[in-house]
């Protein structure tokens, strides 16, 4: 099974890292320099899974979104897809962790994670496997920013 990727990043740099990197690992990688685009991308895959495919399930393992973006910034596209699928699982690329989380009451509700840069792709990686998604411990809005920078193998 492929696993897919969908990717909102304006840096034109980190979004060819991110899909070098998840290409290689045996991911499908798609990416959006813009939350709007993403979004739409987003509509047209859970429609063509709903419809074509008869499954009920998010179409992506993993939406990953920068927070500044043009357009639409992440925290939008974040509340706009999980308003039409609740079950996906996304998570926050940014330098902005801590005032994310403030912001967003989704980050409590569990669909939404927050890694803060800078982290490793390998970081990243480890991450987003099934089991290390389920098994995050929150125990206060600190927890949710899934950060590591003081050990070397997050540091790129």
């Amino acid at each position: 099974m492929v696993r897919k990727l969908l990717i909102a990043e304006d840096n034109k740099f980190t979004a060819t890292q991110y899909k070098k990197f998840f290409e290689s690992n045996g991911y499908k990688v798609i990416i959006f320099q813009d939350g709007k685009s993403c979004l739409e991308k987003y509509k047209h895959e859970l429609r063509y899974h709903r419809i074509v495919l008869k499954n009920k399930s998010a179409p992506f393992d993993y939406v990953l979104l920068d927070q500044d973006m043009p357009i639409m910034n992440g925290a939008e596209v974040s509340a706009q897809i999980h308003k039409i699928c609740s079950q996906q699982k996304i998570i926050f690329l940014s330098a902005y962790g801590q005032s994310i989380i403030d912001s967003l009451q989704s980050s409590k509700e569990g669909y939404l994670q927050i890694m803060q840069k800078p982290f490793s792709l390998d970081f990243l990686l480890k991450k987003i496997t099934p089991k290390a998604f389920t098994q995050v411990t929150r125990t206060n809005q600190e927890n949710n920013v899934m950060t590591n920078t003081q050990n070397p193998e997050t540091v790129r």
